[in-house]
């Protein structure tokens, strides 16, 4: 095969094209200090690189969730924290008002007091975010969740939902409580059944405490106590139908369809006491009714009896309020756990991602500095053999 100039020409500047794009593709690795430049220096890095860049981006977003969702929480947990505080205060106004030495007119005024802290738990109800967002409004945000109607009565009008959002790959925290779940879903009496006297007592019988003694053998119905005389009584069911009798003495506990409930003073013939199963009231409902019990007039001691006895039940509706509002903020003290447990494992998690994106795409400079000297020795080389080999002619030696 004859070989002549113009195929040597071209050999060499294909060879020299070559070492010359060696030398630029090292030195742009130099430059950006990254091994993988584009898809074509390596499309097998270039793919995990994309993954593990993805990857980082996500755990990115679920860092920004994370100290949205702390933020969210950390203001839902501080107006439970109100709310708690100001039914520890009418707590101690209604010890305050049951109290035999109270007068009506330090009732009027603990009523008073009272009112204005009902009026406070309910502007807590519709606390708002920084962005003006209802924090107990379920998915209805921008509504105001807690209304007053005509009657003062308190309506809620947001929703059951919960919002939530993403902290990882699998793991979703609720950023969120429904008002619904918090401030109206409250057991009333001992969360078994409540009791209530009746309107038209004219005796000195006192609603005190009840409990569940068998659980086996209560069942749901309203009963009522009848005082035969101040000394027997009798318990009927809703139907009418007799379930106990016995004899009565002042703080004595009757016991009946596993339950028992005690009576202080002396009621008369003809009174009344009522045990239903226990149903589920807003807080705002048991204080209007805290209220007005305190403001009524008890100038009798049948009316003082009657009086004493709903504030004990109110007191034990007021304590089931504070124990649900104290659950709920012991849950969002455990999801904050949740968010700071997470965080630490996304940011252990990261810490390997990187680790291994810097394996895969960062430069070895010592290699790269190394093998862009032998190139550009190469090339130089190159040029030099290209220089001589254009001289070479026959005619020179002719």
């Amino acid at each position: 095969m004859r070989v002549t100039n113009d195929t040597m020409r071209s050999a060499f500047l294909a060879a020299l094209d070559d070492a010359r794009r060696r030398v630029i593709d090292t030195q742009r690795q130099v430059s950006t200090g990254l091994r993988v430049n584009a898809p074509s220096d390596d499309p097998v890095a270039a793919a995990r690189i994309a993954q593990l860049d993805s990857s980082l981006s996500r755990i990115d977003q679920y860092h920004a969730n994370t100290i949205f969702a702390r933020n969210q929480l950390g203001l839902e947990e501080e107006a439970l924290s109100e709310a708690i505080g100001n039914l520890q205060r009418i707590r101690e106004l209604t010890l305050q008002g049951n109290n035999a030495s109270a007068s009506i007119a330090d009732r009027q005024i603990i009523a008073a007091e009272i009112e204005e802290h009902r009026n406070a738990l309910l502007a807590i109800a519709n606390t708002t975010d920084v962005d003006g967002r209802y924090l107990f409004g379920g998915y209805r945000e921008s509504g105001t969740p807690f209304t007053v109607g005509a009657d003062g009565s308190v309506a809620y009008n947001g929703d059951q939902g919960q919002r939530t959002l993403q902290i990882s790959d699998s793991r979703f925290v609720a950023i969120n409580d429904s008002g619904a779940d918090l401030f109206q879903r409250i057991e009333e009496g001992n969360g078994t059944f409540v009791l209530s006297a009746g309107a038209a007592n004219t005796g000195t019988g006192t609603l005190a405490s009840s409990s569940v003694v068998n659980p086996a053998s209560w069942v749901a119905d309203t009963y009522t106590v009848n005082f035969l005389s101040p000394t027997s009584y009798e318990v009927r069911d809703s139907a009418r139908a007799l379930v106990a009798t016995g004899a009565f003495s002042p703080s004595q506990s009757l016991a009946f369809a596993g339950i028992e409930m005690r009576i202080d003073g002396t009621p008369a013939a003809g009174d009344t006491f009522e045990v239903a199963p226990s149903a589920q009231r807003d807080m705002f409902a048991t204080l209007d009714r805290l209220v007005t019990t305190l403001e009524e007039p008890s100038g009798n001691p049948a009316e003082r009896a009657r009086m004493h006895g709903d504030i004990g039940q109110r007191l034990a509706d007021l304590d089931n309020a504070l124990a649900h509002l104290i659950e709920a903020r012991g849950e969002i003290g455990a999801r904050v756990r949740g968010l700071d447990q997470q965080e630490a494992l996304n940011a252990d998690f990261a810490v390997h991602l990187k680790t291994t994106l810097s394996s895969v795409r960062d430069l070895d400079y010592a290699e790269a500095l190394s093998r862009l000297s032998q190139e550009l020795f190469g090339l130089d080389a190159a040029q030099q053999a290209f220089a001589r080999a254009q001289n070479l002619s026959l005619f020179k030696y002719i």
